[in-house]
């Protein structure tokens, strides 16, 4: 139901939203040290979009909490929230986008929070799979663009791990750094597209944060320089290896071997929609394929339901190539087991090591502890 003609009423959840902000209050104060710079910009009112970097939870936390005005979030809605901490998020019910899929609702959800005078919060690089090293969506700036509301960048630091530290009374520093107020998004160069404009701007936004963030905590990006992929597969007799088919061999592995190095990915899928995905761990002499076959399956099931899955997180070409990687392991899996063959897979990943120039070479993947 619309209310006065937006899709939905800002504030809304008023009571339940100021007791869990109060109570985040108190928690924070007892669990952590916590520093605000330039807490005097925090807005009571709108229209703004507070736009901070996201690593982990803490940021959405700290930014309701410690922001006068009700903060109206738009949050992933294309996955189940963690099971840890979903019974918060549902409490504080922030408006769900169906990221890496096109979400009108969504984004006019946000809009309409904006003309009602509102306060949203966004993260722009749209999620935490690869924290410190993901570009900004482009949804920050199409907003900023369309509703005319300006952007106050806030840059988190000390909150990867703060909550584990938090609830092991370890007192973690956390801080939120307040910027400067940023105009809103205007689209400026006719030469280029609208979407090319909105990229730019978001990358900017996105600066805008990032220097408000001490540069120790980009050490992951700087780690590793020139990274590829490769996918290395056996078929095993009892007493041999022999040739993979040319008609089953797997031409996009090196996309799959990427993704068993995204712990994060994986872990989703494992904790928050509980799909069979142990066996993929499994990477040397298989015998017994119909587990990994399983779990094969079960992400191309879902890929089904969500298929921007991969695309929104590796990029369309890339994304696309994961999901044919999964088919081409299926196929080359099922003709093995009725064989009575084994398979032998092995992910690995080749580096440049940043600080010392070294080449490194990782075998197997890296896996989240829910595997």
């Amino acid at each position: 139901m619309k209310n006065n003609g937006y899709s939905l009423k800002y504030p809304r959840r008023i009571l339940i939203r100021k007791s869990m902000t109060a109570i985040g209050r108190l928690l924070m104060s007892l669990l952590a040290d916590v520093e605000i710079i330039g807490k005097e910009k925090l807005p009571k009112k709108g229209p703004i979009i507070l736009a901070g970097n996201h690593v982990a939870v803490l940021e959405a936390v700290m930014m309701a909490v410690y922001t006068p005005g009700i903060v109206e979030f738009l949050a992933n809605g294309d996955i189940p929230f963690d099971p840890n901490y979903a019974f918060i998020v549902k409490a504080y019910d922030p408006i769900g986008v169906n990221r890496g899929n096109l979400d009108r609702e969504g984004l006019q959800m946000g809009l309409d929070v904006l003309k009602q005078d509102g306060i949203l919060g966004v993260f722009p690089e749209g999620g935490i799979w690869k924290p410190t090293e993901m570009q900004a969506q482009i949804g920050i700036a199409l907003l900023s663009h369309r509703s005319g509301a300006p952007i106050l960048p806030i840059g988190f630091s000390g909150v990867r791990h703060g909550l584990t530290k938090a609830l092991h009374f370890d007192h973690p520093k956390l801080t939120m750094n307040v910027g400067d107020l940023l105009p809103p998004v205007q689209i400026n160069n006719d030469d280029l597209s609208i979407k090319t404009n909105l990229e730019a701007a978001s990358n900017q936004i996105m600066a805008a944060i990032n220097a408000l963030v001490p540069e120790t905590e980009f050490e992951d990006r700087h780690r590793r320089k020139n990274e590829t992929y490769t996918l290395e597969i056996e078929v095993l007799t009892t007493q041999e290896s022999i040739p993979v088919p040319s008609e089953l061999e797997v031409r996009h592995g090196a996309m799959y071997a990427r993704f068993l190095y995204n712990p994060t990915m994986m872990d989703v899928l494992v904790r928050n929609l509980n799909l069979p995905l142990k066996p993929i761990k499994q990477v040397y002499h298989q015998i017994e394929l119909a587990p990994l076959i399983n779990a094969w399956q079960s992400i191309l099931a879902y890929l089904k339901i969500n298929p921007g899955y991969f695309t929104y997180r590796f990029g369309v070409e890339d994304g696309l190539a994961v999901k044919q990687a999964l088919i081409e392991l299926v196929n080359l899996a099922t003709w093995a087991q009725d064989a009575g063959y084994a398979l032998s897979i092995d992910p690995i990943r080749l580096y440049q090591n940043a600080k010392t120039g070294a080449e490194v070479i990782e075998h197997g993947g890296c896996f989240p502890a829910s595997l």
